[in-house]
């Protein structure tokens, strides 16, 4: 997709002038002990969740500003955090060994939210015997757990070795399956580096004998079997640059971050074609967020009441995990169109008609899925957030500039550690984790 700037002018020259009116604050801070990084972290409308290597679990509530801690420290570090609003829970997984499943009860108290435990291996040797190699992806609605191949470390033959995974189910209301986990195999060629994981599709960078050449490979695996033939590879060469994230989206969509600040958006078919790409304003991209479902620049002169096209998407906010939701409708006149096909229709034809319905909903759905807006938010190493949305990269802030932020901080250097680092944003606010804490910042 490229950016049409003759037939986007008027609109570019409006969305130029309100974003630099557009101020990002200091809202507040959560610190972490010296030397504890973060290692996960969650965003909704009303908490910010981080987890730190050591196990620490901490909850920031928007309402009272105030932090509290969910536990001090667990047996391994926290791999994944995940806030579901359908049963009012924070999951939290611990490593590769269990996952945590706190019951949200206000008014909260540090170190009393109640909780349980669920293990991801049927037995204590087992674990032992895999966790060197095992590595661990959350998902909003599950956890995937992958063991990692090392041809240096195991006596396998290339071309002959398979990706085992196993996938535990968080809660089992809301899948189809009678049992909490479900094992499978994936057909693999050499070693590999797990990437991302959406609850369906998992994505991993493959690569060949040289270990230059890669393949970056989605295969869904929401069902037991050995799968011989990879569903979508996506070949890159040696010039490619280093693949730093890969992020499944929705519609059936990837974002690649490669060669530092280098970013695309391909369709997952076998063709992997190029739908957009862009260059982060910057350098070298630490982390990446993408929202769902509005326009970050319609937000931005709502108070103005100035309106372009781009600011009639709809809302569909919600609570769940990362603040914002994508609830996908049929629109009223296309309801009318296939009742008004209806009426016409004899009674003879009603049968079938009514499948077509069916078949008119379920398509349409998924045409609005895939055509879902999103905005691609991007943090570098020197601290800039940009935004990517509708063919325009806007940087929004620079966490340096960014005023109550205490000085002796950004004389330390916010990433200087190499931790990983994150961002999450539901546009209003943005969650950045650094080597000092987890910093808010809020659109003004």
């Amino acid at each position: 997709m490229e950016y049409n700037e003759k037939s986007n002018m008027k609109n570019d020259t409006n969305i130029v002038n309100i974003i630099n009116d557009v101020e990002y604050i200091y809202y507040d801070y959560i610190d972490i002990t010296l030397c504890d990084p973060i290692s996960a972290i969650s965003l909704t409308n009303k908490y910010v969740v981080i987890g730190t290597m050591s196990g620490a679990i901490k909850l920031y509530y928007f309402e009272e500003k105030r932090i509290y801690i969910i536990s001090k420290n667990n047996i391994e570090h926290i791999s994944g955090l995940f806030f579901s609003v359908k049963d009012h829970s924070l999951y939290a997984s611990v490593g590769d060994i269990h996952y945590l499943k706190y019951e949200m009860r206000e008014p909260f108290m540090d170190n009393s939210m109640p909780f349980s435990k669920i293990d991801l291996y049927d037995s204590n040797l087992r674990h032992n015997y895999c966790c060197d190699n095992s590595y661990v992806l959350m998902s909003p609605y599950s956890i995937l757990k992958v063991n990692i191949f090392q041809p240096e470390l195991e006596e396998k033959i290339l071309n002959d070795v398979y990706i085992d995974y196993d996938i535990t189910f968080l809660n089992k209301s809301i899948n189809s399956y009678t049992n909490q986990k479900i094992e499978g195999k994936i057909k693999s060629t050499n070693y590999y580096v797990p990437l991302d994981y959406d609850g369906n599709n998992f994505c991993w960078v493959e690569y060949k004998n040289d270990k230059q050449d890669r393949e970056l490979c989605i295969q869904n695996i929401m069902s037991e079997n050995i799968y011989k033939v990879i569903d979508n590879q996506f070949s890159v060469k040696k010039d490619y640059g280093h693949i730093s994230h890969a992020k499944l989206l929705k519609g059936n969509k990837i974002l690649i971050v490669h060669d530092l600040n280098k970013c695309a958006i391909y369709e997952i078919n076998e063709q992997f074609e190029r739908l957009e790409n862009f260059t982060h304003i910057g350098d070298e991209v630490y982390a990446v967020d993408v929202v769902y479902g509005y326009n970050v620049l319609s937000k931005s002169y709502d108070k103005n009441n100035k309106t372009n096209n781009l600011s009639k998407i709809p809302n569909n906010s919600s609570d769940e995990d990362s603040g914002s939701g994508n609830k996908v409708k049929v629109s009223e006149s296309q309801r009318l169109k296939v009742r008004d096909k209806k009426l016409k229709s004899s009674k003879s034809e009603h049968n079938i008609d009514s499948i077509s319905f069916i078949k008119y909903n379920l398509e349409s759905n998924k045409k609005e899925e895939n055509n879902l807006s999103y905005a691609v938010v991007t943090l570098d190493i020197d601290g800039n957030v940009n935004k990517y949305e509708y063919g325009r990269e806007e940087k929004l802030f620079n966490l340096y500039e960014i005023n109550g932020i205490h000085q002796d901080f950004k004389d330390k250097k916010f990433f200087d550690m190499g931790y990983m680092y994150y961002i999450k944003t539901n546009l209003d606010f943005f969650c950045i984790t650094t080597d000092h804490g987890c910093f808010i910042i809020k659109k003004k």
